[in-house]
C-alpha cells in the first residue's frame, strides 16, 4: 500500500513538472508583444525624384545701371527637376534626423537672359545656349514622426540647407547659398522592409548670380542677387534597416 502511494505521488509530481514546462512563459510572451515594434530598424534609406517650382526673383543689379527704357526681367527661371538620396536615423520612436544629397537642374529662360543683355546695350543676344543651372543641395532636417508604427506614417521637419551651384553658360555665373528648410511628408509601408514615400520641402535660398561682361558687352560683370526659394515635391521608394 505504501509503495502504491509513493507511485501515485511520483506520477502527480511528474505530470505537474511536464505541464509547467509546456506552459508558455507569460512574462516572456508579454515581452515579445511589447517589444514587437522595437524590432523595427532605426535606419531608413530613400531614393526620390522631385519637381521644383522656384520664384528665382532677381533682387538687384550692380554696378551698372540698366537702360531705363528696357528694364531687366524680375525672374531668372520658373522650374527645375532632379533626384536625391536620403538617410534617416531614428533617435527615438518619434524623433529622427535626416540628411540628403541631391542633384537638380534648373532651366533659365532665354527670353529673360536676352532682356538683361538688351537692357545693358547688347541688342544681338537673341539666343543663349547651355542655359541650365546645376544645383547640388545638401539638406539636414530634424523630424517628428507622428505615427511611427502605422501603415501610413506622416512626419514634419525643419533644418538647414547648403546648395552648390554650377553652370556651363557663357552668360551667367552662379554661386552657392545657405538657408533654412521646412519639410512635411508621409511614408506608406509595404511588406517586408520596403516603403513608398512622398515628401514636400520649402527651401529658403538666396545666391549671387553674375551676368558676364562678354555676354552683356560691358566693361565688367554685372552682379545680382537671386532669391530662389524652391518648393520641392518628391516621391520615391525607401528601405528599412
Amino acid at each position: 500500500m505504501k509503495i502504491l502511494k509513493n507511485l501515485i505521488l511520483a506520477s502527480v509530481v511528474s505530470f505537474s513538472t511536464v505541464a509547467l514546462a509546456s506552459k508558455p512563459n507569460d512574462a516572456k510572451s508579454n515581452d515579445y508583444y511589447a517589444n514587437y515594434y522595437e524590432d523595427e530598424g532605426s535606419l531608413l534609406f530613400k531614393i526620390r525624384g522631385f519637381y521644383a517650382s522656384t520664384s528665382s526673383k532677381i533682387n538687384s543689379f550692380s554696378p551698372s545701371s540698366p537702360n531705363p527704357n528696357t528694364p531687366p526681367p524680375s525672374t531668372l527661371g520658373t522650374f527645375g527637376y532632379g533626384f536625391d538620396t536620403a538617410t534617416t536615423i531614428f533617435v527615438t520612436n518619434n524623433i529622427a534626423a535626416e540628411i540628403s544629397l541631391g542633384f537638380a537642374l534648373y532651366k533659365t529662360k532665354s527670353s529673360d537672359l536676352s532682356m538683361v543683355a538688351v537692357a545693358y546695350g547688347n541688342t544681338n543676344a537673341a539666343t543663349v545656349n547651355k542655359k541650365q543651372i546645376f544645383m547640388f543641395p545638401v539638406t539636414f532636417t530634424a523630424q517628428y514622426h507622428i505615427a511611427p508604427f502605422g501603415a501610413i506614417r506622416p512626419y514634419v521637419g525643419c533644418g538647414l540647407n547648403g546648395t552648390y551651384m554650377y553652370t556651363r553658360s557663357h552668360a551667367i555665373k552662379a554661386s552657392g547659398g545657405f538657408g533654412p528648410v521646412l519639410q512635411t511628408g508621409v511614408d506608406f509601408v509595404a511588406k517586408d522592409d520596403t516603403l513608398f514615400t512622398f515628401d514636400i520641402k520649402q527651401y529658403f535660398l538666396k545666391s549671387k548670380v553674375n551676368f558676364t561682361k562678354s555676354f552683356l558687352r560691358t566693361n565688367s560683370d554685372v552682379k545680382s542677387k537671386v532669391t530662389w526659394n524652391p518648393l520641392v515635391i518628391s516621391a520615391g521608394i525607401g528601405f528599412k534597416f
